[in-house]
């Protein structure tokens, strides 16, 4: 029985995560997609939001902060290297997570090896240049390998 428990919490976990890392894929995705297609629309959320009057939350001063550089950044145009990677790690992201909640066997080990090199990456950008956000997804990245590793193992058993 708790074996049982056990097995159910963890693809519980799994799915969790999987939804946590296509959310993500989404995201990047759609951003891609708009600085490709709509960079205006972009922009202009970034600065409506960098606009907003100050407030005493902290997190409202990060996200204006945030989108402050946005808006900037986005006002000196998008670049097509930045373009081109949102719209492929957020293709390849969804893809993968497709694959492993529809539970097709031989995605796994290609998966840990996508989503390792997807997290060196996060690595090097955080150690270049720290920061909260950063080493969140990094970790997320590493949780995510962990729980795509421990669902394969499990398969394989």
């Amino acid at each position: 029985m708790d074996a049982e428990r056990a097995g159910r919490a963890r693809g519980l976990g799994f799915r969790i995560g999987l939804a946590l890392k296509g959310i993500d894929g989404l995201v990047e995705l759609l951003t891609g997609l708009l600085l490709w297609l709509a960079p205006e629309v972009l922009r202009s959320l970034a600065a409506t939001v960098a606009n907003t009057p100050d407030n005493d939350s902290a997190a409202d001063r990060l996200v204006e902060h945030w989108a402050g550089r946005l808006a900037s950044d986005l006002a000196s145009g998008a670049h097509v290297a930045v373009i081109v990677f949102l719209l492929s790690h957020g293709i390849v992201k969804l893809a993968l997570v497709y694959c492993l909640l529809r539970d097709y066997r031989w995605v796994y080990r290609p998966a840990l090896l996508i989503l390792g090199l997807f997290a060196l990456y996060q690595l090097v950008v955080l150690l270049e240049a720290p920061t909260l956000g950063t080493g969140l997804l990094f970790l997320l990245d590493a949780v995510i390998i962990w729980l795509v590793w421990r669902e394969w193992r499990s398969k394989t058993r």
